[in-house]
């Protein structure tokens, strides 16, 4: 699962039955969830901090060039970033992008490389430094280097885990909103998934003879999209339990592809909506 994982979070996740307990990352669906986007963060365990020694100008350009990310490298500077991660960081982090040194709270020359991402959930920026080490009791902003030590390491991600109420996310194994708060987006997704697919077959409850998503508490949301699809006419008709399997998901497939909006099996605010659409307008032909 991750071979070559570095002692120092080997290390934490050894000694931490306690804190895991204490943020209440106790069931089988928890853990597999939390440690599937541990491990897709630092690359199974790889990656203490975030390596910003790009070789190529192409790959480095996907990654920050104009229309990719907010620093918007251009073409004909990129090459004084390659295989410079201070003068990258600086660049993309720091105040040579003064709306992200903002955002992150970097408000010193060196501010984007000393607080590049770090850590479990590669925490970044002064501000989020700053925050955790409050929240975790550890000096983060003054000694970043703490954020990836054994006895700290796991603090700022599970901190992080507990603000986005992701405890409740993972009871109904809804990794798609687990990754955009953890992510900011759904980079990765599939990496996610299969690393979370992984996690489970080994620790979840009957390992690979349960499914994660019957293993899943039901919702009363999940219920009303049920009933919702079945209305508009899902073929085969789904059985109203509140859980959001692989019968669920291709209906709402189905449904996506009627309503000619994006494909992808989640039921989103764009998909709600046009849900909600559908089933008014069904009402009104009905009451003409």
């Amino acid at each position: 699962m991750a071979p070559r994982c570095y002692p120092n979070y080997l290390k934490a996740f050894e000694d931490g039955d306690d804190i895991f307990d204490r943020f209440k990352i106790n069931t089988p669906l928890r853990i597999s969830h939390f440690l599937a986007q541990a491990l897709y963060e630092t690359g199974r365990g790889t990656v203490l901090f975030e390596n910003l020694k790009y070789k190529t100008a192409a790959r480095l350009l996907e990654i920050f060039g104009v229309g990719n990310h907010t620093a918007a490298i251009r073409p004909d500077e990129v090459d004084q970033y390659l295989n410079n991660d201070r003068a990258l960081a600086e660049r993309v982090y720091g105040l040579g992008n003064p709306k992200k040194a903002k955002e992150l709270g970097n408000t010193k020359p060196g501010d984007g490389y000393k607080y590049r991402g770090g850590g479990l959930m590669q925490t970044t920026g002064g501000a989020n430094y700053l925050r955790m080490g409050n929240l975790a009791g550890v000096d983060f902003y003054n000694d970043p280097d703490l954020i990836v030590a054994p006895e700290a390491s796991l603090l700022p991600a599970l901190h992080e885990w507990n603000e986005g109420g992701l405890n409740a996310c993972a009871d109904q194994n809804d990794i798609r909103t687990i990754t955009r708060i953890i992510n900011g987006g759904y980079n990765g997704l599939s990496g996610r998934t299969e690393l979370f697919e992984t996690v489970w077959s080994a620790i979840g409850k009957s390992g690979a003879n349960q499914v994660a998503w019957k293993a899943a508490a039901t919702s009363d949301e999940t219920r009303e999209l049920q009933e919702a699809l079945n209305d508009l006419g899902a073929d085969p008709a789904l059985v109203v339990d509140g859980r959001y399997g692989p019968a669920t998901e291709k209906a709402v497939t189905w449904f996506q592809r009627q309503a000619k909006i994006p494909v992808d099996g989640n039921a989103g605010m764009v998909t709600l909506a046009a849900l909600k659409l559908r089933l008014n307008a069904r009402t009104a032909s009905e009451r003409a």
